[in-house]
């Protein structure tokens, strides 16, 4: 097998995927039947007769073709089909084939990350649950910060005024006691100054 065709049966095995996704989120599991189609053409009548029952079943898709074909305009602004760019079928075939092998790593990386388990959601629900507890010891917590704060600012003013009550006014006492002492100590020396000359005289 080439890797043109390798490319064809994954873009096969694609659309069968999503279709098969599809009609399971709409009608639920479907019966599994033994017979598969193994060549190719097989598998586009396959697919083509997947998609007419389902049209037929789901009155979205027929709301959906009248709309493309009353608004044709909005997809193909001209009428035309966009713009290929000017690739011949061979340029376009090699673009395929040169991006198959992308296409299958990330089919595999997609499987792999299908394939881990999804962690338990008891965890998830416990701490859902404690989330009004955890934002009332939050506010609680605020709270406490604001009445510390408060308490610092308080205490600090009740330092400050302590300080000026006691060093300060302390120190303002004793310098007036010191001014007093002075100034009696000069009018005793004065008095016995002039007594002493009273005495000589």
């Amino acid at each position: 097998m080439d890797d043109y065709e390798e490319a064809v049966l994954f873009t096969f095995a694609l659309l069968e995927s999503r279709l098969d996704r599809i009609e399971y989120i709409l009608n639920g599991p479907k019966k599994q039947t033994d017979e598969k189609p193994k060549t190719i053409p097989e598998r586009i009548q396959k697919l083509e007769k997947s998609l007419q029952e389902f049209s037929a079943k789901t009155a979205l898709l027929n709301d959906v073709k009248q709309l493309l074909s009353k608004h044709s305009d909005l997809i193909h602004p001209d009428g035309k089909e966009e713009d290929d760019a000017g690739l011949e079928p061979d340029q376009k075939s090699a673009m395929v084939i040169e991006r198959a092998p992308d296409f299958a790593s990330t089919a595999s990386q997609l499987k792999a990350l299908d394939d881990q388990q999804i962690p338990q959601s008891d965890g998830f629900a416990k701490l859902a649950k404690l989330r009004p507890r955890i934002a009332a010891a939050e506010e609680r917590h605020l709270q406490q910060a604001m009445e510390i704060s408060e308490l610092r600012k308080r205490s600090g003013m009740i330092v400050s005024r302590w300080k000026h009550i006691f060093y300060l006014g302390q120190g303002r006492c004793w310098a007036e006691w010191h001014k007093r002492l002075m100034e009696r100590e000069r009018t005793v020396t004065r008095i016995e100054f002039k007594n002493k000359q009273e005495e000589e005289g």
